[in-house]
This record gives C-alpha cells, sequence and structure tokens, in this order.
C-alpha cells in the first residue's frame, strides 16, 4: 500500500473551511482507500508536464493529489 502525506497547504485548508473532526474522520479514511486506489479520483483535463493532478470528491470537499507507486500526496483541498 502507499504511504499517503498531506501538504501544510491541505490543512491550512481544512481550518479556513472549517472542518470539524467527524469530516476530518471521514476524509482521512478515504484518503486511506484512495492511497490503495489512487485511479478512483480524475485527473484534471488539459495538462502538461510528468506530474499529472488528480481529483477525488469527499463530502463537500474536493482532494487535489498526485501520486506514484510508493506515495499518494494531498496538495490541497478545495
Amino acid at each position: 500500500m502507499r504511504a499517503y502525506n498531506y501538504h501544510p497547504r491541505a490543512c491550512r485548508r481544512l481550518v479556513e473551511v472549517r472542518a470539524n473532526s467527524e469530516e476530518f474522520e471521514v476524509i482521512n479514511s478515504r484518503v486511506e482507500e484512495l492511497a490503495k486506489n489512487p485511479h478512483l479520483g480524475y485527473a484534471f483535463p488539459f495538462q502538461d508536464g510528468s506530474k499529472k493532478l488528480f481529483r477525488f470528491d469527499v463530502g463537500r470537499f474536493g482532494l487535489i493529489y498526485t501520486f506514484n507507486k510508493k506515495e499518494l500526496y494531498i496538495i490541497t483541498i478545495v
């Protein structure tokens, strides 16, 4: 299974949008699931470059992430 990490920006966004502890638990459990199968999300269209960005929706939040064979990285939350 891939490890998963949150960028500090993603953590700040959770505070800004006032995510409560229940929502954070749901997000974290879905991120664990996403780390097992990162293709559950969808790729942003019209991307150029080697690092593709993906989005996965959890409730009222959209998780923006990248991944490789070893890690899933949550870049921000919208």
